[in-house]
């Protein structure tokens, strides 16, 4: 050993050295062959972690592009159904539909334009576009529904009872919408002359449970006046 290495001074630098050689994962006081496996992986690790990263920031940026992309369509939807003018509603809503295409407020934007064209006794049209709709959207949808029920009225408005008594008879299986399939279903009957049927109908109304006092009233007039 060399004079300079019996020196105090030697020592104390080489701790010096030694304590500053000391890593993260030796302060982390780790298991011996964790702290290895790390060494040996850092690589794969430190690649992991970075893609790991991506993804959150990725997904971070999806769910704030998806949240505006649902308040922007939202917004142009109301200031288009708000617009009092029939022609700069129907190009707004087309708007609406073609800037978000895949987004809720296009679905009630194509909604509003077909019940803009039942207002114009546009039936025909009315109709194709809300069975477009309807074919797009699942049974189990509460959508599908209103949109059932709107295809009906359009069918009855339009004169094609056959059709109306058939969405009118689907809506009544429905939870919720049994009242308004069959007073559907009774007055396609009543329209078509098969009072029998419409009497019949309205008979089994009257047993409904989920039917109101005021709706009971109504059946049991029309029961007596038939």
């Amino acid at each position: 050993m060399t004079e300079e290495q019996k020196s105090p001074f030697f020592k104390l630098h080489v701790e010096e050295v030694t304590q500053a050689k000391r890593t993260l994962l030796d302060e982390l006081n780790l298991p011996p062959k964790v702290t290895q496996f790390i060494r040996d992986n850092a690589k794969i690790l430190q690649n992991s972690l970075v893609a790991l990263l991506v993804l959150v920031c990725a997904w971070t940026f999806y769910d704030y592009y998806t949240g505006k992309q649902r308040n922007d369509s939202t917004a142009m939807l109301a200031q288009a159904i708000a617009s009092p003018d029939p022609a700069a509603r129907a190009n707004e809503l087309n708007k609406v539909i073609a800037e978000y295409p895949r987004s809720g407020a296009a679905v009630w934007g194509k909604i509003a334009l077909a019940h803009d064209l039942m207002d114009n006794k546009e039936y025909g049209k009315a109709k194709e576009a809300i069975a477009a709709l309807l074919d797009s959207v699942d049974k189990k949808d509460p959508l599908y529904s209103l949109l059932l029920l709107d295809i009906a009225q359009a069918c009855e408005l339009s004169e094609d009872y056959a059709n109306a008594l058939s969405h009118y008879a689907a809506l009544r299986e429905i939870a919720g919408f049994t009242v308004l399939g069959s007073l559907g279903e009774a007055r396609i009957y009543e329209l078509t002359n098969e009072n029998g049927k419409a009497r019949e109908t309205y008979e089994k109304i009257k047993t409904l449970t989920d039917l109101n006092p005021s709706m009971l009233e109504w059946v049991e007039a029309k029961l007596a006046g038939m």
